[in-house]
């Protein structure tokens, strides 16, 4: 797996067509423009997500997604498309789980117009979920706020877009969370080895610009993000998908009328 000692010099210089390091394409400025194509990457593809478990506190509508005790890493971006869960774990191991429609997203001006009253609320389970920006602060909020009991525990599984590592060491490897990192989800990306490349065109778009060569830094732009194509392409779903109603009218019908071999009921007044 390319390390950042390859990505920042090697890989660099060959599309860069030159091996200066002295005068323009310093250490320092080959090294943070890796770091920015790094950062780039994994926001427009969403490549490297991670997951928080988020302790709920009776009555408790809102937590910051600012604070390293809800987001140990420090490094959330936005919310992934895999929605968050609420899970109520009993005094006894039961574990009741709130997800998907019975938990969805929304905003202030929905729960403004459709819950009203719902400020007031002082608990119950949570049926929607929310984000609520003030300023320099980020707020994962319930509706309504968690019942939990004294012997229970109530949490949110919230998988989130994250920030990828700031690589400092030539050995270090993109995408990866060390274990002796803060949170969860350690390890090492290897499956986006092949994506590094990308990361390099990135940077070569940034220096470019240094010796004006704007023509080259837009032909790199577009090599990069012809990779983030890539990616996405090689992640949706191969083959046929099969397309079906979320109901069964036809189902629903057959059994109102006390099973599928039932006849129409003639009309008043008609013979069949």
């Amino acid at each position: 797996m390319p390390a950042f000692s390859h990505l920042s010099s090697a890989a660099l210089f060959y599309e860069l067509g030159t091996d200066d390091s002295t005068r323009l394409f310093t250490d320092v400025r080959r090294k943070q423009a890796v770091n920015e194509g790094i950062e780039q990457f994994a926001d427009l593809t969403e490549c490297f997500l991670r997951q928080s478990t988020i302790l709920g506190t009776h009555g408790v509508r809102e937590y910051s997604l600012q604070s390293t005790v809800n987001i140990p890493g420090a490094d959330y971006i936005r919310p992934s498309r895999q929605r968050p869960e609420y899970q109520l774990v009993s005094s006894a191991g039961a574990v009741t789980y709130i997800a998907g429609e019975s938990f969805e997203r929304r905003d202030v001006d929905w729960l403004n117009q459709f819950e009203p009253g719902w400020r007031e609320s002082t608990g119950g389970t949570p049926h929607y979920w929310y984000e609520r920006l003030d300023g320099g602060q980020r707020f994962l909020g319930l509706s309504p706020p968690p019942q939990i009991g004294s012997s229970e525990v109530g949490k949110v599984i919230f998988p989130y877009v994250a920030k990828p590592p700031v690589l400092t060491s030539d050995t270090d490897v993109p995408f990866t969370i060390a274990s002796t990192a803060s949170g969860a989800s350690t390890g090492v990306r290897t499956d986006l080895d092949v994506y590094h490349q990308a990361v390099v065109h990135y940077a070569a778009h940034k220096l470019e610009k240094l010796r004006v060569n704007l023509e080259g830094s837009q032909a790199q732009m577009q090599i990069f993000l012809g990779w983030v194509e890539r990616f996405i392409h090689d992640r949706r779903p191969k083959g046929g998908q099969t397309i079906r109603t979320a109901r069964n009218y036809f189902a629903e019908q057959r059994s109102r009328r006390g099973g599928g071999n039932d006849l129409p009921k003639p009309m008043s007044g008609w013979n069949y």
